[in-house]
């Protein structure tokens, strides 16, 4: 069975709760990434997505040049470890509604595992069987 390790991001982009969310989301797409994990004296301690802002802002609940990160990031919920399954990934983001999972090692994380790659890890299942 497929493991995260073979498939999560392991570069991590973070932004602090003070930031203003603009600042945020620019960020998201000079690195075209979809979340950020927010950062505070060193450790995680949030997630911001696209989904995030996009919903607030579209439902004109808030001004992205005006409200800071930690108005709209989410706590860190669910987090998998980097030996965990595919399917495990899978489960986590079915059940909980989310895109991007933390992956830990040791319990620190180290990483990011989110739809596109439970896309990639299909994609590449399907075109092993030859469909």
């Amino acid at each position: 069975m497929s493991k995260i390790r073979e498939f999560m991001s392991t570069t991590l982009f973070s932004t602090a709760p003070d930031k203003y969310a603009f600042e945020a989301i620019d960020q998201m797409y000079e690195n075209k990434i979809g979340a950020l994990l927010v950062e505070k004296n060193g450790d995680y301690t949030g997630i911001i997505t696209k989904t995030d802002w996009m919903v607030l802002v579209l439902k004109g609940e808030c001004d992205p040049k005006t409200i800071k990160v930690s108005t709209i990031m989410t706590e860190i919920k669910h987090t998998i470890d980097i030996d965990q399954t595919i399917a495990e990934a899978s489960a986590i983001i079915q059940s909980n509604g989310v895109r991007h999972i933390p992956v830990t090692e040791n319990h620190e994380i180290v990483g990011m595992f989110s739809v596109k790659d439970l896309e990639k890890y299909y994609l590449l299942l399907h075109n092993k069987t030859n469909f």
